[in-house]
């Protein structure tokens, strides 16, 4: 049973990863047709879709304290991965916390250009291949055609795609036997596949059985792209919003900087404020923040930087390639507005 439960809260926190990486749903309207919002006349909607992230939870604890001396109301939302981008093309947040890679999706499917102005989170250490004990593979190669599990990847946010296409030249599903499942640990440790893409908290209890990993999504996009970090999910919205609101771009950005430099001074204080707001035990809370590495991340990871646009510019053909999205932005540039330099 106790195996069985570090599995569990596991798979929960994969969802934080992929929270920041949420699923857009096909159903929902075009997006609106009305113009941007003026920010200071009504409050600000901001979503995310599970509430596991310490620093997002801190933000939702007293928004009245962070955004206190400007003309900013802020409301915050939790909803699930499936929820929360229809929400947004339906204009009922006005930004929300998800990965560059579902901003291809948003405008292939409401038609809304989207910006990204500030990374929750980077893939460190990321995704990762795990094999058994003993197993003679040592590399993704020795895999090839091989059954490997994965969460589905319609829950995923095209990381694990992109990272083996980069690596092998060949998508996921070409690479291996591939079984889609919401229990790729167990089947792994059942023995019913050579290997599985698995995230921390979830590989905890298998590397201590003497499973290894092969193949990590941050050492492919490291190799493929001298990136070590890569930027996963953040806050995003609609261009037109970010333009006509640059105020309430900054005093988030600075109400969030506020909030994490307050979890590296005094991480209790921070994680029992999110316990609260959450209603999660601030053990698994920091836990998840051990593997999103928000103590030490940077203060120049905590900026968009222009390596990060260049590291997006090619992970978007990779994701096309794969099938993750329909189509390649034309300029991504456009869809990052950059804060620090790099």
């Amino acid at each position: 049973m106790r195996l069985s439960r570090q599995f569990a809260f596991g798979a929960a926190v994969l969802l934080v990863c992929a929270s920041l990486a949420s699923c857009a749903s096909n159903q929902g309207n075009t997006g609106t047709s009305e113009g941007p919002i003026d920010a200071t006349t009504r409050p600000v909607t901001i979503g995310i879709d599970v509430p596991f992230h310490p620093i997002f939870d801190y933000l939702m604890s007293d928004p009245g304290r962070f955004f206190a001396g400007t003309p900013y109301r802020v409301r915050f939302e939790v909803l699930d991965a499936t929820t929360q981008v229809p929400a947004f093309g339906r204009g009922d947040l006005d930004v929300i916390t998800t990965v560059p890679s579902f901003m291809p999706r948003i405008k292939e499917q409401y038609g809304i250009d989207t910006t990204y102005f500030f990374p929750m989170a980077r893939w460190t250490p990321g995704p990762q291949l795990l094999v058994p004990p003993g197993s003679p593979a040592r590399s993704i190669q020795d895999l090839a055609g091989k059954p490997v599990a994965i969460a589905p990847l319609s829950s995923r946010f095209g990381a694990e795609q992109a990272a083996v296409l980069a690596t092998t030249g060949r998508t996921i599903e070409e690479s291996f036997a591939l079984t889609e499942t919401d229990a790729a640990a167990q089947e792994l440790a059942l023995g019913r596949v050579q290997g599985a893409f698995l995230e921390a908290p979830a590989t905890a209890p298998l590397l201590a059985q003497g499973y290894r990993p092969v193949f990590s999504v941050q050492d492919a996009f490291q190799a493929a792209f001298g990136d070590p970090a890569v930027m996963n999910g953040g806050f995003i919205a609609r261009s037109d919003f970010v333009a006509a609101n640059p105020g309430f771009v900054d005093a988030l950005t600075k109400a969030t900087l506020t909030a994490w430099s307050t979890f590296q001074r005094e991480p209790d204080t921070v994680l029992d404020a999110s316990s609260r707001v959450s209603g999660l035990p601030k053990g698994q809370l920091q836990q998840v923040a051990q593997v999103l590495n928000l103590a030490g991340t940077t203060e120049e990871q905590k900026r968009v930087t222009r390596r990060d646009v260049e590291t997006w510019t090619k992970i978007f053909p990779l994701l096309a390639r794969s099938g993750f999205t329909q189509t390649v932005p034309q300029d991504p540039a456009s869809l990052f507005r950059i804060t620090a330099g790099g």
